[in-house]
């Protein structure tokens, strides 16, 4: 069993991990939003090049998805990378859930 010091130990540690987590929270989110308006942006403009050149309406998305994949790549690397971040502070708070429902057992013995 461990001993309420190391319990007390690793709910630091948990906390410090969150924190540092947290702190990413706004670079992640304004990485996601750059790359979503990026997006939009040279698809729109990539539709409007294709019209303007005469081409069916029918093909214009999917010729306009293919000249902007690179882009959409990114946008989607921004958008999995908050989701996984969003993930791993459920994690870290889960884990410091347990730590300290164990510290509370322990204090009780």
């Amino acid at each position: 069993m461990k001993e309420p010091v190391q319990i007390a130990e690793m709910i630091e540690k948990a906390i410090a991990a969150l924190g540092e987590e947290g702190r990413k929270s706004e670079g992640l989110i304004e990485a996601k939003a750059k790359s979503m308006a990026e997006y939009d942006k040279q698809f729109a403009v990539a539709c409007a090049k294709l019209k303007a050149n005469g081409v069916p309406v029918g093909m214009i998305d999917r010729l306009a998805k293919g000249e902007t994949a690179e882009i959409l790549y990114a946008r989607i690397v921004a958008e999995e990378a908050l989701r996984a971040h969003y993930a791993r502070m459920e994690q870290l708070q889960a884990q410091l859930n347990g730590l300290q429902s164990l510290n509370r057992y322990l204090s009780v013995l």
